[in-house]
């Protein structure tokens, strides 16, 4: 009979799998690809310190007080699981740097590594268990997000918030070693508690979008608490849940690659979690690529540039703002973030410096934005998510106009990034906060996480007291 219920309830398969998940049985890939997903949103943890609702977020923590469960960062003060998930992913959320899951629409590690690390502490436990619990969270995440791709945020839903609570209630069960129906049960009561918002988020004045990745997080954490307390969550999630989100929904793909025992014959950690090298939405991605290949190609300058011409999926061009009057409105301006790339000729503008006051109110860069001229092209639409196209024409005052096409897809630092890719991002957002020294010693303990037998050596070196 259990077995029977395995096969119909996808729930009860999605916890078999999850729970099954062990460091000996992974992928030696996907042990590999876990430990980069942690140092990169340990790197997107630190840039956010100090920004967007950071210093307001920890306020409230520490008026809420708390059993001290787990270390709240960067001071080190300690508090509840849920407190401290709710601050780290706060910082990380509005700063568009962690990592995406295109095929479900989602940002799986803003959430999941921060539970993930605050669960392992608080139950004393080390790098063992937190791999294959973010494998699970993500595997689980990334499966309800494809359910409703591409409708849920076509239709306006906000699907980092809709999606964000089920893969740190995932991890946080498997840490909590919840088991098979527990973690099924952990699923069930997330997507009932899974908060959502509309994609208004995004646009000017709205800083409660910072709040959207923590409020998720600590809600994920909720889930899996009340779920070893005996709480009992929804059942019919894929005719009760799902097409209600949307009607054009595909509840098939929850358990796609998965076998009926739990094992799994695809992973979504490996061919689909994207790696984020600009702190901006990710369709803007393929274009700034381009734009970056021109300016290096022909030497491109910003006083040589007539105008700016882009075909761009609708995913692109629907962020169409062109003069954001804030930097989370700016993060998500395409016309915005080409003037920046053409006006610097600097990519590491688009980590982060390039949204200050300063350059929001640069006059080159209003008026080079204004030059940005987008068409909408159905061919690239219809070919994502399996390719993640722009192309870029630059029309130059001595009339030329070189172009570029760019595939987001075939670039392997996105999709499929090597240790050094992640690294690199890692040194380049964290140095500046933690230092040379700490900076170190945290990719070197990431390097070896399965190694470690708690969370103290890394988060004192997250520390900045």
């Amino acid at each position: 009979m259990a077995e029977e219920r395995v096969v119909d309830d996808p729930l009860a398969l999605l916890g078999r799998a999850a729970a099954g998940l062990t460091l000996e049985n992974l992928p030696a890939e996907a042990v590999q690809r876990a430990k980069q997903r942690v140092l990169d949103t340990i790197g997107c943890l630190v840039a956010g310190y100090h920004c967007g609702i950071s210093d307001s977020i920890r306020s409230y923590v520490a008026a809420a007080g708390g059993s001290p469960q787990a270390t709240l960062l960067p001071g080190g003060e300690k508090t509840t699981v849920a407190l401290v998930g709710l601050a780290h992913a706060t910082y990380i959320h509005g700063l568009e740097l962690s990592d995406a899951a295109p095929r479900g629409t989602c940002h799986p590690g803003n959430e999941i590594v921060p539970a993930a690390m605050a669960m392992a502490e608080f139950k004393k436990l080390g790098g063992a268990a937190i791999i294959p619990a973010v494998v699970a969270g993500y595997e689980v995440e990334v499966r309800l997000g494809r359910t409703l791709f591409p409708s849920a945020n076509y239709v306006g839903w906000w699907t980092p918030g809709l999606f964000g609570a089920i893969g740190p209630a995932v991890t946080a069960a498997h840490i909590m070693g919840l088991g098979a129906e527990g973690i099924d049960n952990t699923i069930g009561i997330a997507v009932n508690l899974a908060p959502t918002s509309v994609a208004k988020a995004n646009e000017e004045g709205n800083t409660i979008k910072w709040l959207i990745g923590g409020q998720a997080c600590a809600t994920g954490v909720l889930a899996a608490e009340m779920a070893a307390r005996g709480t009992k969550g929804m059942r019919d999630v894929k005719g009760g849940w799902i097409p209600v989100i949307s009607k054009d929904c595909h509840p098939e793909r929850l358990t796609e690659g998965i076998n009926a025992d739990g094992t799994f014959t695809q992973w979504e950690l490996l061919s689909g979690v994207l790696t984020k090298h600009y702190a901006t939405v990710g369709p803007l991605t393929a274009a700034l690529d381009a734009t970056f290949s021109i300016i290096k190609e022909h030497n491109v300058h910003a006083d040589d540039v007539v105008s700016i011409d882009v075909d761009a999926m609708y995913r692109t061009k629907m962020f169409d703002k062109v003069h954001p009057e804030n930097e989370i409105a700016a993060r998500a301006s395409l016309a915005y973030c080409l003037a920046l790339a053409v006006v610097t000729r600097d990519p590491a503008q688009l980590l982060g410096p390039g949204y200050s006051e300063e350059k929001l109110r640069d006059k080159a860069i209003w008026a080079m934005a204004e030059k940005v001229k987008v068409t909408e092209s159905q061919e690239y639409e219809d070919q994502y998510p399996a390719k993640s196209l722009a192309k870029v024409t630059l029309r130059l005052k001595n009339g030329k106009s070189p172009s570029c096409e760019s595939d987001r897809s075939a670039n392997p630092r996105y999709l499929r990034p090597s240790d050094a890719d992640i690294e690199n991002k890692f040194r380049l957002i964290a140095t500046s906060v933690l230092g040379q020294a700490k900076t170190d010693r945290v990719v070197a303990l990431c390097q070896k996480l399965e190694t470690l037998p708690d969370m103290r050596e890394l988060l004192d070196a997250l520390r900045l007291k």
